[in-house]
């Protein structure tokens, strides 16, 4: 299937969507921070990420326009618990950057799953 950068800084919703992905046969890698996420994306080159938008360091904007400047076809699904924080709208900076989907944490996982499947077909095809 396919290799999946998981970047969130909230080790609890890593723990509740890396085991969801494994079970679908995905390879998952992770990252606790955009700077670490960035990293691992150069040296893993995987083939869709998943970014939190609130993340310490540098934001998922940040990590969605680093990730755009390194390879223009990267597969990125935003996430975040919260659509505004500090009067900053997460969902519309996401889709500002060039995220090829954005879902709310609390989505359930099996939306989560599918918008990760769409998105890896969408780029396949």
């Amino acid at each position: 299937m396919a290799l999946i950068l998981l970047i969130d800084d909230d080790g609890f919703y890593r723990s509740i969507i890396r085991p969801i992905l494994e079970e679908s046969g995905h390879q998952v890698i992770e990252a606790q921070d955009g700077l670490e996420g960035v990293e691992r994306f150069r040296a893993q080159g995987p083939d869709l990420v998943i970014t939190d938008m609130r993340l310490p360091g540098f934001d998922g904007g940040e990590v969605i326009r680093r990730l755009r400047e390194m390879d223009g076809r990267a597969r990125i699904l935003a996430v975040s618990g919260a659509a505004t924080f500090y009067n900053v709208d997460y969902f519309q900076l996401a889709k500002e950057v060039g995220a090829d989907a954005i879902l709310r944490k609390l989505d359930p996982v099996e939306r989560v799953l599918a918008e990760v499947n769409r998105i890896l077909d969408a780029r396949a095809a």
